[in-house]
């Protein structure tokens, strides 16, 4: 799901970029719109329109693109599959725990403001969707299927090092607005250390696959869902910047970002493709060395 506009003034509605004498770019919503023909074809018409009913204004018209309309089914579509394998073959196996909570951690720092910015019913009922559905696999993992877990020795150090590292990145570069007030300045931080977080928090879960010979089909399934999602969001990215009055910070961010995670995810990507070419349902064979 975007960011949200937390580096606009309170109240003001203005960005701050127009404060600064930069010009936005105008597109208007009818330009927008025939942008996401592509999109309509791909069986999402009616999901589309929904969101861009709740955006009214050509700037929040933008957001709704096919782009990221793509990528949220997508990453919808990588937890539908992990949680089929958790009630189908009542396992987790292959799958890794540090990985989930990260992406929990994730979640609540983008999503701190979901109670009080309001920025369209889509938006909010994804961000609830997206942390919902991510404390439910974590406690399917601690307790029901806890037995079936696979191990993650280095899991625990892993994780701190991802957390921090992405905290003082965040503290570093980040989109905060100088003229934005305490609380924006935070908020801003929170969500900058989210995108970098997210971009390595795959990690845990490669390195778990790096000692795998078969990745059964709903997990491979799952990742490969997961990874095609930022891919579709870098490809939002860019049209965000060329339709949308962002700062290129922002964009760097974000695409910077995007990119680190997709790479993560290419030697996946290829081994996946190869066992799928004959069978779809088929598991995905590693190769002797893992991925990582």
């Amino acid at each position: 799901v975007a960011a949200p506009s937390l580096c606009q003034e309170a109240g003001s509605g203005v960005p701050p970029l127009k404060k600064m004498g930069k010009a936005p770019k105008v597109t208007s919503f009818a330009k927008a719109k025939r942008a996401e023909g592509l999109f309509e074809t791909m069986g999402f018409g009616a999901v589309r329109r929904m969101a861009q009913r709740q955006a009214q204004e050509p700037g929040h018209a933008h957001m709704f693109n096919g782009f990221r309309l793509a990528g949220d089914f997508l990453h919808l579509a990588s937890l539908v599959f992990l949680l089929i394998q958790f009630h189908t073959a009542r396992s987790q196996a292959g799958i890794s725990l540090k990985t989930q909570e990260l992406y929990l951690v994730v979640f609540l720092a983008r999503y701190m403001d979901i109670f009080w910015n309001f920025m369209s019913l889509y938006n909010t009922v994804m961000k609830l969707l997206f942390i919902g559905t991510t404390v439910y696999i974590i406690y399917m993992m601690r307790k029901p299927l806890k037995q079936t877990a696979t191990k993650e020795p280095k899991g625990l150090q892993i994780s701190g090092a991802l957390i921090a590292g992405s905290l003082v990145l965040a503290l570093i570069y980040n989109d905060r607005y100088p003229g934005g007030g305490i609380y924006n300045g935070f908020a801003e931080i929170a969500w900058t250390f989210s995108i970098y977080l997210e971009a390595v928090a795959i990690v845990p879960q490669m390195e778990v696959l790096g000692r795998a010979k078969i990745v059964k089909n709903l997990t491979a399934n799952y990742l490969f869902a997961l990874g095609a999602y930022r891919v579709f969001y870098l490809l939002n990215y860019g049209y965000r910047f060329a339709v949308d009055p962002i700062s290129s910070r922002e964009l760097t961010i974000k695409a910077i970002s995007a990119v680190v995670q997709t790479a993560l995810y290419a030697r996946f990507f290829m081994m996946y493709l190869e066992s799928k070419q004959k069978n779809l349902g088929a598991d995905v064979v590693m190769n002797p060395k893992g991925i990582v």
